[in-house]
C-alpha cells in the first residue's frame, strides 16, 4: 500500500482526539518509558512534522539550525491543534513535491513519502508514550499502523496485530507483545530520543556522482 500525503493528517487527527481528554491533566509527568515529560513529548510531536516540511520544501542537503517549538503562551488545546496544523503543512509540501525532491534527515536524505511515513510514526508512537503517562486509552486503526510499518520497517512486516507490532518495533513494550522477545535493532528509521544517543551525527549529504547515492560528507561528533 502506498502512503499518501494526507495520511499524516489522518494520523494527527487520531492523535489530537486521543489527547484532548488529557488537556487538564498534569503534563509534567513522565511520558511512558521515555526520559521526557508529557509536555516535552507533545512539543516534539509538534516540531517533527514541521521540520520535515521545512527540510523537504527547502530541498536542504544539510542540517538547518532552527528549532520548531510551540508558542509559550499557547493553551493546551491550541497545542494539540498545532500538531494538526504542522501535519497539514507537511501534507501540503509532500503533495506538491516532485519525485526528485529530497530533504535532509540525520538518517539519510528522504523523499516526500518517506517524510510522511516518518511523521506518522513519530505521531502515533509518541502518542502511545503520552497516553501511558496520562493513563488515557489509545489504539490507532490497524490499516494506519500497517501503512507505517510497511514504509518505516519494510523488512519487519508480518501478520501480527499491527498496533502492538509498531510499538514493539519502536522499542516500546506493549502488553499484547509479551513473549515477542527483543525488538529488532538497526531499523530503517531512528527517532528523537534514539538519535540523541548517537555519538556521531551526519550534518550534510551529497550525491555520489558515479552511483547517484546520497552519502554523508560532514558529521558532528
Amino acid at each position: 500500500m502506498t502512503i499518501k500525503p494526507d495520511t499524516v493528517e489522518a494520523a494527527a487527527a487520531v492523535v489530537a482526539a486521543a489527547l484532548r481528554p488529557g488537556v487538564d491533566a498534569d503534563w509534567s509527568v513522565q511520558a511512558g518509558d521515555l526520559e521526557w515529560s508529557v509536555d516535552r513529548t507533545i512539543s516534539h510531536m509538534t516540531g517533527a512534522p514541521a521540520k520535515y516540511a521545512l527540510y523537504l520544501s527547502s530541498r536542504s542537503t544539510q542540517y538547518i539550525a532552527v528549532t520548531v517549538m510551540p508558542w509559550q503562551d499557547a493553551t493546551r488545546q491550541e497545542r494539540l491543534e498545532a500538531i494538526e496544523g504542522c501535519a497539514a503543512a507537511l501534507a501540503g509540501v509532500a503533495e506538491t513535491a516532485p519525485p526528485s525532491a529530497f530533504g535532509f534527515h540525520v538518517t539519510g536524505m528522504r523523499n516526500a513519502q518517506q517524510f510522511v511515513a516518518m511523521a506518522c510514526n513519530e505521531l502515533l508512537v509518541h502518542t502511545y508514550d503520552v497516553t501511558r503517562g496520562l493513563g488515557l486509552p489509545y489504539e490507532p486503526a490497524e490499516e494506519l499502523c500497517r501503512l507505517v510499518i510497511e514504509h518505516c520497517y519494510p523488512d519487519q512486516d508480518d501478520q501480527r496485530p499491527a498496533w502492538p507490532l509498531l510499538v514493539w518495533l519502536s522499542g516500546r513494550r506493549h502488553p499484547a507483545a509479551t513473549g515477542w522477545g527483543e525488538p529488532p535493532t538497526g531499523g530503517a528509521i531512528m527517532f528523537g530520543d534514539k538519535i540523541e544517543d548517537r555519538t556521531e551525527l551526519p550534518l550534510e549529504f551529497a550525491r555520489d556522482p558515479a552511483g547517484g547515492e546520497w552519502l554523508a560528507i560532514r558529521w558532528v561528533t
